[in-house]
């Protein structure tokens, strides 16, 4: 089940949800004035086309967990996933990322832990693979080629040949990994360093 609810942008002060169940509500100054009563917040403004909503708060008086609280209580968020707490976090192009990067994996386990028995590859090895590519290829969007995992994906491919093409894919998807966590330390410390 998806977030009912993630965030766009979080400086201590002021945070911004895309809340997709705004699409459904009209009553939005309803909403504004119900948040706005709550001590410590500052200030609600919904956009009802965008279906986000931004909340100034007084970090003295409020901490961003319990905003989350209330939010999640408004719009009835369930906590089916211990994933909640890190997904809700990311933008829906980062967080599209790590689920293509988790479902490319858990494919590669699968296919690994079953090519031990068989010789020649099968469905699952080839879908595996592709997976993986798709999953390489569809992060970023800046010049492809320079991206480190499609470097490790081609040097891993020359160096092992083609018969090889799930440890390739394992590689590749490393890095895929490292890159994708690399890139979130950096947004973090984006976040940190604008806050100073």
């Amino acid at each position: 089940m998806n977030p009912k609810f993630y965030v766009l942008h979080d400086i201590p002060g002021r945070i911004r949800f895309h809340i997709p169940a705004l699409r459904d509500k009209k009553n939005h100054v309803e909403i504004e004035h119900m948040f706005s009563a709550l001590k410590g917040i500052t200030s609600v403004r919904i956009e009802p086309i965008i279906q986000t909503m931004l909340i100034y708060y007084d970090v003295s008086q409020l901490s961003r967990n319990t905003i989350f609280r209330y939010v999640s209580i408004f719009f009835q968020q369930t906590r089916l996933d211990p994933l909640d707490d890190i997904m809700i976090q990311m933008d829906p192009a980062t967080r599209n990322d790590w689920l293509r990067t988790l479902f490319s994996g858990g494919l590669l386990l699968l296919a690994g832990i079953r090519k031990s028995s068989f010789y020649k590859p099968d469905a699952l090895v080839y879908g595996a693979v592709v997976a993986t590519g798709y999953t390489v290829l569809s992060h970023g969007t800046s010049n492809k080629m320079r991206h480190p995992d499609i470097l490790t994906g081609i040097v891993t491919m020359l160096s092992l040949g083609p018969s090889n093409m799930l440890y390739v894919a394992m590689i590749t998807w490393i890095v895929n990994v490292l890159e994708l966590l690399h890139e979130k330390q950096k947004v973090q410390s984006h976040k940190l360093s604008t806050i100073t």
